[in-house]
């Protein structure tokens, strides 16, 4: 059976060219093509790579072809790179955000009067993973690079232009470092870009002229920027948005909410339905789901996601910590050895998932009513079967441990 570390997906064409080129220097091969889930592969920094799109985005568009490919491929990791929008008070564009955790925002019930209360399950990421992210730094990607005194300069007339505050944008620490505020606006001032006004700066005349020409001839959007990658909650809907009332609605129930998006949850869905070992999102802030939305930074975000995604998976799915595939171990379990012991274990199952490390993030994602059967296959996915008999001994389940010791040790 075919196996690969990672498969990833996007949901526009535009996002898989990003992702193909970030992650193809030594060449893509095809596979199905004309098929219903056509897909390609490539080796990139040690890892089998598979990339692989559907025809239309959304969930209901992804989920056909990442499904039938996770059946197919096995992968380590489900991943995910494109664009999305987000929180404006949290996020600038260009920005990258990776789903910690992901959850479909608009499943629930509505209610006479618009009354929407909504029934969220959120699937988490692992906290390893999440560490990871926090501390990664994007400074040697391609597409990051500080700002110049220019595009400070144009970032700062560009906010006001906005009506947006400067001092309390998110990303003025990136545009403007320690002891550069002071300087940059007094240049501004002196050029007459800007002047003091009911005690603050605003556009003149020249200033707001300047903006609109460069907003008029800027067209491919920017090739680097300073952006920051953080962890946070994306939540998937069914329908792009444009209005700016979305994350107040969306803060009700995750007061942290970063990103918005159509696909984040299919991918973590389905990760946890097939027992994919990992699961990651990261997507490129393009916009922030109001009326100003454009296609500006569609193109960088896409870019700067999937340099980030497969920075990330350089990372954390290194040779010595790649969760092992199912082993021969495993596949010498007779079946019926298994199906005894998964109905047997019962209410046993808490304290057998404590003996052998199983992470309380990681059985929360077990079915309910069949967790027995989730322990199983978690430890099978990783090679741990072998640590079951002894296991079973200690949680006082001698009789379990006699059914499995002459396969597993």
């Amino acid at each position: 059976m075919t196996t690969i570390d990672v498969l990833v997906i996007t949901a526009l064409k535009d996002e898989y060219d990003a992702a193909a080129a970030v992650a193809g220097g030594a060449g893509w091969t095809g596979h199905d093509a004309g098929g219903a889930a056509p897909y390609v592969t490539t080796t990139h920094r040690g890892l089998s790579v598979a990339l692989a799109r559907p025809t239309q985005m959304g969930g209901r568009s992804t989920s056909p072809i990442v499904t039938t490919l996770t059946d197919k491929l096995r992968p380590t990791c489900l991943a995910m790179s494109g664009v999305c929008a987000g929180n404006p008070r949290e996020t600038a564009p260009g920005d990258v955000i990776v789903a910690a955790p992901a959850y479909q925002w608009d499943e629930g019930k509505h209610s006479p009067g618009g009354v929407f209360k909504a029934d969220i399950q959120q699937f988490p990421q692992d906290t390893r993973w999440v560490r990871a992210v926090q501390d990664f730094d994007p400074a040697g990607l391609p597409s990051h690079g500080s700002a110049s005194d220019e595009e400070a300069a144009v970032w700062y007339l560009e906010r006001l232009h906005k009506g947006q505050n400067p001092r309390k944008h998110p990303a003025r620490d990136r545009y403007f470092p320690h002891s550069t505020w002071s300087p940059r606006l007094g240049r501004l001032e002196s050029d007459g870009l800007i002047a003091w006004q009911d005690s603050q700066l605003v556009l003149t005349e020249a200033g707001r002229d300047q903006v609109k020409r460069s907003l008029y001839i800027t067209v491919d959007g920017p090739g680097r920027l300073p952006f920051k990658v953080a962890a946070g909650p994306m939540a998937s809907g069914g329908a792009v948005m444009s209005d700016p009332r979305i994350w107040d609605r969306l803060e009700v129930s995750t007061r942290k909410i970063l990103g918005l998006e159509m696909e984040a949850a299919t991918i973590a869905t389905i990760a946890h339905e097939r027992r994919v070992p990992h699961w990651l999102v990261a997507k490129g802030v393009m916009d922030h789901a109001d009326l100003d939305k454009d296609d500006r930074f569609k193109a960088f975000a896409a870019r700067a996601s999937a340099e980030v995604l497969f920075a990330l998976l350089g990372r954390l799915l290194t040779p010595a910590t790649r969760a092992p595939r199912p082993s021969t171990r495993a596949q010498l379990i007779p079946g019926m050895v298994k199906l005894e012991i998964v109905r047997r274990l019962t209410y046993d199952w808490q304290d057998l998932a404590d003996v052998v490390g199983v992470p309380s993030h990681e059985t929360g994602r077990f079915r309910s009513g069949d967790e027995p059967r989730g322990l199983w296959d978690w430890l099978a996915a990783r090679d741990r079967l072998g640590d079951l008999p002894r296991a079973l001994d200690e949680i006082g389940r001698p009789d379990l441990a006699g059914l499995l010791r002459p396969y597993a040790e």
